[in-house]
C-alpha cells in the first residue's frame, strides 16, 4: 500500500492535531482517506457526518483525544487502532489511530448496522479497518528506526510521512 500521511489543519488545534491518509491513487485530487469517508456517507449519514466532525474540532481544538471519545481495541493490542462515532446508538464509525491524547491519525469507515456483531461481517469495515492497522504498523516501525519522532512539545509528528514501496 502507498500513501502518505497528512496533516488537517482545519481539525488540529491547541489539544490535539489531526492526521489523514492519501493513498496514491488519489494523489491527484488530494483527497484522503477522511475524505472519502465524508463522501461516502453524507447523503444517507448527514447528522453523523456533522456530529463526527464536530467531535474531531472539539478533540483538537479543546478536548484533545480523551478515551470517552473512542471505541478502543478495535485493532492489535497497542496499536492504537479505535472508533470514533457519534453516538453508541447510532451506526457510523470512524477508524482512528491515537498516540496518546494529542495526535489522532483519522481514516475511513463507514455503517456498522446494529445487528453486526463485529465488524468483520462488513467487507467495507474490515477493509478500512485493515488499513489503519497497517499504517500503525508502519509508523511505529518508523518511530523505533527514529525515522518519525515527536515534535519538542509533543503535539505534532514529524519526520518521512510518505510511505512507498518501491522506495
Amino acid at each position: 500500500m502507498n500513501y502518505r500521511i497528512v496533516k488537517l489543519s482545519a481539525l488540529s488545534g491547541v489539544r490535539a492535531t489531526i492526521y489523514s491518509v492519501v493513498l496514491e491513487e488519489d494523489e491527484a485530487t488530494q483527497a484522503t482517506l477522511y475524505d472519502r469517508f465524508i463522501m461516502e456517507n453524507i447523503s444517507e449519514y448527514k447528522e453523523e457526518v456533522k456530529n463526527i466532525a464536530m467531535t474531531l474540532r472539539a478533540i483538537g481544538n479543546r478536548a484533545g483525544a480523551n478515551d470517552n471519545f473512542f471505541k478502543e481495541w478495535e485493532g492489535k493490542p497497542g496499536d492504537g487502532v479505535c472508533a470514533l462515532y457519534d453516538d453508541p446508538e447510532k451506526n457510523l464509525r470512524l477508524y482512528c489511530i491515537r498516540f496518546g491524547r494529542t495526535v489522532l491519525i483519522v481514516g475511513g469507515g463507514g455503517p456498522k448496522a446494529k445487528h453486526m456483531q463485529a465488524l468483520q461481517e462488513s467487507e467495507k469495515l474490515t477493509d478500512e479497518n485493515n488499513y489503519m492497522r497497517t499504517i500503525s504498523k508502519e509508523i511505529a516501525a518508523r518511530i523505533r528506526e527514529k525515522e518519525i519522532t515527536w515534535s519538542e512539545d509533543q503535539m505534532e509528528l514529524e519526520g518521512d510521512f510518505n510511505f512507498y514501496e518501491h522506495e
